[in-house]
């Protein structure tokens, strides 16, 4: 068989196919390729004059030139590959849909894709995403030599092909074997950027077939108003799955930006424990302290010693943001003082925990609103601070990095909005 060295699947697209003898037998209306790392070409599909379509072996094509694709032999005597076969068609599956340009971190459109001959076989190599590519699409190469003679060179803006991550089609036949294994490594504040410029449908698909704690963790870094829409959209078990990896005030803000019909749905569907830390949480009004506490704090009884207390600290393994401080609560759960780290690490391992306490705690009310959390946070200097009740139990903690993004990144979201509406 010839095979070019080059060539753009839209150049192929429409060629007409003839037999060894010239008779046209009709048009080529897609290329198949197989599943391998550079996928690679395995057959066409032939639409005849009569519009029926069938899936012809690469092996038949014998030559290519301009105008025609010739085969080896008649129509009757034609190798065909089984119509069940996986097969990812390049201009179904692949043409104008949306991809994962990993080395960019972006979402991008495929406008052509390269095709090349490696070792005797032809294989898949590249994405074409730039007007050049377009252009060839629509047939326009004409107008292509017209702007590079007077005005400057289009270069092709080509993606190799394992750096793209393909968004899988419901339509395909080929699906990944690993679905986005490659997607999975990026941070997850890319791995969230590049979600949030997804469609609704392809988000869906994304966030169902990743593993869950990687699609909480992205989950988690996706704007509110995108979130909201995703959980709309997605599997009612999978979206209670994500719910549940997330700290419950994280979980409550989002559900707090759904209808309540869908917002009880969801929460019927998670874990009893964690729901009705969800819906605790839901109880305060929005904007208050008691809204945006995590409840994921350390609490020590004040007769616990040094060394049982750091014990405890080595088993529960406990995320930074609640670390700063230990803080010490009686019998009935009031808040009676706080350790801060250098005090446990410093003081005899004997010490009780009662006898090292600063019973002067900063705090705030849960019902106070988060200018008030804000303003004690600044003015004390603090990286968390411990929330309570009317009768002083300790409820939850205020870390610094949830007061910053529902108060100050709020305030930005509300001055850009203003700026470019003309408010």
């Amino acid at each position: 068989m010839a095979i070019a060295e080059e060539v753009f699947v839209s150049r192929l697209l429409g060629k007409t196919v003839v037999d060894p003898r010239g008779k046209k037998i009709g048009k080529l209306a897609d290329v198949l390729v197989n599943e391998e790392e550079l996928p690679r070409v395995v057959g066409f599909l032939l639409r005849e004059a009569g519009g029926r379509t069938v899936l012809v072996d690469w092996t038949e094509v014998h030559v290519w030139i301009r105008q025609y694709i010739s085969l080896r032999h008649v129509r009757e005597e034609l190798t065909l590959l089984p119509p069940e076969g996986f097969y990812l068609y390049l201009a179904r599956d692949l043409l104008d849909k949306q991809i994962v340009d990993l080395n960019g971190r972006k979402v991008v459109r495929i406008n052509d894709l390269k095709l090349a001959a490696i070792q005797g076989a032809l294989r898949l190599i590249a994405v074409d995403i730039g007007l050049r590519g377009l252009l060839r699409r629509l047939g326009l190469r004409r107008f292509v030599h017209w702007w590079e003679r007077r005005v400057r060179d289009l270069p092709d803006t080509l993606i190799r092909w394992q750096d793209v991550e393909r968004i899988e089609n419901e339509a395909s036949r080929v699906k990944l074997n690993v679905p986005y294994q490659r997607l999975a490594k990026l941070h997850p504040a890319d791995l969230a950027d590049i979600i949030e410029e997804l469609n609704n449908r392809d988000r869906t698909v994304v966030l169902q077939a990743l593993e869950t704690e990687v699609a909480a963790e992205a989950f988690q870094e996706i704007e509110p108003e995108v979130q909201s829409a995703i959980l709309e959209h997605l599997n009612g078990e999978r979206a209670s799955d994500l719910l549940e990896t997330m700290p419950a005030d994280e979980a409550a803000e989002i559900l707090s930006e759904l209808p309540d019909e869908k917002a009880e749905e969801l929460l019927n569907l998670m874990e009893a424990e964690q729901a009705n830390e969800v819906r605790e949480l839901l109880e305060y009004e929005e904007g208050t302290a008691g809204r945006l506490m995590t409840r994921e704090f350390l609490a020590f009884g004040r007769e616990m010693t040094v060394d049982e207390a750091i014990a405890k600290l080595r088993a529960a393994r406990p995320d930074p943001d609640v670390a700063y401080y230990l803080y010490v609560i009686d019998e009935r759960g009031v808040l009676c003082g706080v350790v801060s780290l250098r005090d446990l690490v410093i003081s005899s391992p004997s010490t009780r925990l009662g006898e090292i306490m600063n019973p002067e705690v900063i705090k705030v009310r849960d019902t106070d609103d988060q200018a008030k959390v804000a303003e004690v946070i600044t003015k004390y200097d603090l990286l968390a601070v411990p929330v309570v009740d009317e009768a002083g139990i300790l409820v939850g903690v205020v870390i610094i990095n949830d007061l910053v993004d529902a108060v100050f990144l709020e305030k930005i979201r509300r001055k850009i909005t203003r700026r470019f509406s003309g408010g």
